[in-house]
């Protein structure tokens, strides 16, 4: 765990990069390849029951800023932290709601860079909508051109209906891990009332901890907006959902929400604000 007081972390966050420009590679290959379209929507979303049509406009919309909000929060964190992971030859990643996968490929692009023994990396992304999965499955194996270690990467389609079935999980993933990230997926199930009016942060971070390794990092991210059924603020409901889990943030952003950028083909300097809390263990 990093032992840098938490507010003198804070400051360093504000100086985080936050602008991204998607790889080329990547632009090309979602956009051109899989036909990926920019369709921006502000509404609350329940992603889990979209068609394949609706999935290629979430992989054109929201898989670029996913790429650049984790590129840049664990960029920053073992800018701050060089001794993570550092002698690392194979490191396990589960993903949690992964939908297309922008998140994952942000993550292990950051890898790339920091970790320069990293040989072998283990992706586990579990999500409930299939088109999603596909898309991901396609677009890892295109990743595999780009990256000089070795992706096994096994997808579960796996669906929630409510915080009885956080069971399921336990018959699906097997081990531990040593990344576990969420990336604006909770809110679904908090838009969909699947856990009625309990915590849906709490819930799922308390099923989803204890998978996590001694000294790895636990990364929730979601979106800032009012949620119209929970009459809430999400990022208030994701800190009151930790502290009922009994975890603490070693790292997080400054307020309630965060501006990311990402450009893109498609979009130039393409803005998302989100709310991110980083647990270590």
């Amino acid at each position: 765990m990093c032992n840098v007081p938490l507010e003198v972390r804070d400051r360093e966050t504000e100086l985080m990069e936050t602008h991204v420009t998607l790889p080329k590679w990547l632009d090309d290959y979602i956009f051109n390849k899989l036909g990926a379209k920019y369709c921006r929507s502000n509404s609350d979303m329940t992603v889990i029951d979209w068609d394949k049509s609706d999935m290629l406009n979430y992989l054109g919309t929201y898989f670029p800023r996913s790429y650049a909000e984790a590129r840049c929060i664990i960029d920053n964190y073992l800018k701050q932290n060089p001794a993570t992971y550092r002698d690392k030859e194979t490191i396990s990643i589960l993903d949690f709601g992964c939908g297309t996968g922008g998140e994952i490929i942000g993550l292990i692009t950051v890898l790339s860079e920091r970790l320069p023994h990293l040989n072998s990396i283990k992706i586990s992304p579990i999500d409930g909508n299939r088109h999603a999965l596909e898309l991901l499955d396609r677009v890892i194996e295109e990743s595999r051109k780009h990256f000089k270690f070795h992706i096994d990467c096994i997808s579960s389609p796996v669906y929630i209906e409510d915080f009885y079935d956080l069971r399921i999980l336990n018959s699906v993933l097997k081990g531990e891990y040593d990344i576990i990230i969420s990336f604006k997926a909770i809110c679904e199930f908090v838009t969909r009332q699947q856990f009625e009016k309990k915590n849906a942060y709490e819930h799922i971070a308390s099923a989803l901890f204890p998978k996590l390794s001694k000294g790895g990092l636990f990364l929730l991210v979601d979106v800032t907006t009012y949620n119209g059924v929970s009459k809430e603020w999400l990022p208030m409901m994701l800190d009151r959902g930790l502290v009922n889990a009994k975890l603490i943030a070693s790292e997080k952003n400054d307020g309630y929400g965060q501006p990311f950028i990402v450009t893109h083909s498609h979009k130039i300097n393409d803005i998302s604000k989100i709310a991110w809390r980083l647990v270590s263990k």
